[in-house]
């Protein structure tokens, strides 16, 4: 179908003599009205963490102009989410070392990658001809693989640079979710929400082993979601019906654990995303009480930032947090339909 659109638009430009849009690759359009104008904590205190930019569409605003004029809405081919324009329900975001960026979305049941630096995008829908159901996870390996997890499918994938299935994890899951890689070790962590468990993987998907059960015991988990590793090797875990963040050695063994059920700024009410940057702070988001949540390393809150609403800055749903190299924190702003982008600007002692 989007290989008949792109040909129909073509066919249009051609016939009225536009010029606006080639028929290049589709190119993603980034939103950075308020760039750098919202910031956290508000005067007088220091800021701390200042608002980048939002990417929705996957389709530049030329060519949506071009959408337009032809079909009338940029969004006429929706009947198969696959097909959309933009972002739907995304859930996971990942930005390797070259800046591209991976979104797992299940609402258009496709991993959506973005240049971030030429803005050419492309969208994995199958695994060797099986439909995308659900992508909930995605992470990459330093030699360009693409892990993703799809929780109707209860399969992990590894995908080529091209979006081309190389094979299958080994090993059943009941519904995996959130994924971390590990580069240094090896391994990537793949969280099986109704198995209440996160498994071990090597690179070449072959499971080394598990960390957790069903309970409330500190190496124990109720429906966990998202995971998260830091650069010592640590695993941090939503653990979201026990409303904790739990963190692990690789082993397996229970390192530390903070959170309690509430609707203050300190507790939780439903944690998704988490994230460590690299001086150790702790991003948690929080899908219920609409932001994200930073903590010390003993579960002190330091900060938080964003409320409900759709306007930029604020959340609908967050779900997965991903955080470069350079303290830019990515949230998949679920039910938005987009992903925000932050700048952590804070020194050492926020």
């Amino acid at each position: 179908m989007a290989t008949i659109r792109t040909a129909f638009i073509c066919a249009v430009i051609a016939v009225a003599a536009v010029s606006v849009v080639s028929c290049a690759p589709t190119k993603a359009s980034l939103d950075k009205t308020l760039a750098g104008g919202i910031i956290w904590p508000g005067p007088p205190e220091k800021p701390r963490i200042r608002y980048l930019w939002t990417l929705r569409s996957l389709v530049s605003e030329k060519e949506n102009q071009i959408l337009r004029f032809v079909a009338g809405d940029v969004d006429y081919d929706i009947q198969d989410p696959k097909n959309s324009d933009g972002l739907i329900y995304p859930q996971s975001v990942f930005v390797d070392s070259n800046n591209v960026m991976y979104v797992a979305d299940p609402g258009a049941s496709r991993v959506s990658v973005v240049n971030l630096e030429t803005m050419d995008t492309f969208n994995i829908t199958s695994a060797k001809g099986t439909p995308l159901m659900a992508p909930i996870g995605v992470v990459v390996s330093s030699d360009g693989r693409i892990y993703v997890s799809d929780a109707d499918m209860k399969r992990v994938c590894i995908f080529n640079q091209k979006g081309k299935l190389i094979k299958f994890f080994d090993g059943k899951f009941a519904r995996p979710t959130g994924m971390a890689i590990d580069a240094r070790a090896g391994a990537i962590y793949v969280v099986d929400t109704w198995g209440h468990t996160i498994y071990v993987y090597d690179l070449d998907g072959n499971r080394r082993g598990s960390i957790g059960k069903r309970g409330e015991g500190p190496g124990d988990l109720n429906y966990p979601i998202h995971v998260a590793v830091d650069k010592a090797g640590l695993v941090y875990v939503t653990d979201t019906l026990n409303f904790k963040v739990k963190i692990f050695k690789p082993s397996g063994e229970p390192v530390f654990q903070f959170g309690a059920l509430g609707d203050t700024f300190d507790t939780f009410d439903k944690i998704k995303g988490i994230a460590v940057d690299p001086e150790g702070h702790i991003f948690v988001s929080d899908a219920a009480q609409n932001m994200v949540k930073i903590f010390d390393k003993k579960g002190k809150l330091l900060l938080f930032f964003g409320k409900k609403g759709s306007f930029y800055g604020r959340f609908n749903a967050p779900a997965g947090i991903f955080i470069d190299d350079e303290n830019k924190i990515y949230v998949a702003d679920t039910l938005n339909d987009r992903v925000q982008v932050f700048q952590y600007i804070g020194d050492k002692q926020l």
